[in-house]
């Protein structure tokens, strides 16, 4: 991931596998105080709650419950902002 990503050195034994670097374009935040862009997750809020639901060793003490609830909720309240039923919001940070 960046910064490795660009340089050759980082992941040396990748170029052994024939891999090249690559330039990471943008860097998307999750979870921000400050989002500049909402992505539509519509149709994927249950999948999402069943991944989350696979973490089981961070999701002790009832942890998951609040997930299954506050997730679909703050999922409403980004995909009004963008006229869909679900969204995500982010910072993304455009690299060049």
């Amino acid at each position: 991931m960046f910064p490795g990503a660009g340089n050759p050195h980082f992941f040396a034994e990748q170029l052994a596998e024939g891999l090249s670097p690559c330039k990471v374009p943008e860097f998307w935040l999750g979870w921000t105080n400050e989002p500049n862009h909402y992505q539509d997750v519509t149709g994927f809020i249950d999948m999402k709650l069943k991944a989350l639901a696979e973490h089981r060793s961070q999701l002790q003490g009832g942890v998951l419950g609040f997930f299954e609830e506050w997730l679909p909720a703050e999922a409403e309240e980004n995909g009004r902002k963008i006229g869909v039923q679900h969204a995500e919001a982010f910072r993304v940070l455009r690299l060049g």
